[in-house]
């Protein structure tokens, strides 16, 4: 870091696992190293990933301390599909725990829940919004739908993962319920120039050994290493395929989501053989309609409130 920190403006690190919870005096110390061999013209911002069931307001607040402002807390769908598949090692459940937790930080740090979906989980995903109701988190959260994607074989079956038109439509009858619901909930298609940090130059994935990777994806996959944080990054093939990305798809080029997307996942286009488009290229219409039936009830809201 001190080596590399040199003419930076600025510097983000995202905290991730496993669980990286588990390591919070890891965090502690490796924020108070890094932030003391940046150059002071350098900007510092953190992140964190995590399951959510160590996110207790003490840690919340050792967190804060280290400048990690935002959390994105993982959740597999309703309470009863998310206890039959993240559970304790003695089988006890952690959906509760989680929401709980979350309940009592919210004033510490912006949380973002994900929740996990998949052909089999998604009839329940609507519970989320019972769940954030009852633990008094409606519109203190933010929260979105996330598709299980096959890496490593993560679907057993290929229907068990959605193709990105099917999710697309699940996504919009989902945010069209937490809409009617009174949740605020804003689906703008944005501009998105960077496409994802693998192909940015100055952004790496670090692996539990101090291996280097461009793609969060390729973790473990050691063939795929670009280097080391003893050695630094190395000018290898695989450094250099990521460098030289260039969405090319002529269909891309012509779809109007492109400027979106930018193609989609650079490492589908890579390594999967296709590209993998976004969901907001379909239901376009019906996305900006519901976004803007979203910003109107959250205006006569505020306007109750006054």
């Amino acid at each position: 870091m001190k080596d590399r920190s040199r003419g930076l403006s600025e510097f983000d690190i995202s905290w991730y696992g496993g669980e990286p919870l588990l390591q919070v005096d890891r965090i502690q110390r490796l924020t108070e190293r890094i932030k003391g061999v940046l150059n002071p013209e350098c900007s510092y911002a953190a992140s964190i990933v995590t399951n959510g069931y160590l996110l207790t307001p003490e840690v919340a607040a050792a967190l804060a301390a280290c400048d990690v402002k935002m959390a994105q807390v993982t959740l597999d769908g309703s309470r009863q599909d998310h206890d039959s598949r993240r559970i304790l090692r003695n089988g006890q459940p952690t959906y509760d725990a989680i929401l709980d937790n979350v309940s009592k930080v919210t004033h510490l740090l912006d949380i973002s829940i994900r929740c996990n979906v998949d052909a089999h989980n998604i009839v329940g995903a609507g519970d989320l919004l019972d769940a954030l109701e009852e633990k008094g988190l409606k519109n203190k959260v933010g929260f979105y739908l996330a598709p299980v994607d096959n890496i490593n074989d993560t679907c057993p079956s290929d229907s068990s993962c959605f193709s990105m038109e099917a999710f697309s439509q699940e996504e919009l009858d989902f945010y069209s319920h937490a809409v009617d619901r009174g949740f605020y909930v804003d689906l703008t298609v944005r501009f998105n120039p960077a496409i994802c940090g693998a192909v940015c130059a100055g952004s790496f994935v670090v692996d539990p050994e101090g291996y280097l990777y461009k793609c969060w994806d390729e973790i473990g996959m050691r063939e795929r290493s670009v280097g080391t944080l003893a050695e630094g990054p190395r000018m290898n093939a695989q450094l250099v395929q990521w460098l030289n990305y260039e969405p090319s798809d002529h269909e891309c080029e012509e779809c109007f989501a492109y400027p979106s997307c930018m193609g989609g996942c650079p490492n589908h286009a890579l390594h999967g053989g296709s590209k993998q488009c976004v969901s907001q290229r379909y239901q376009v219409r019906q996305r900006m309609i519901l976004t803007e039936k979203a910003q109107r009830l959250l205006s006569e809201l505020d306007s109750a409130h006054v």
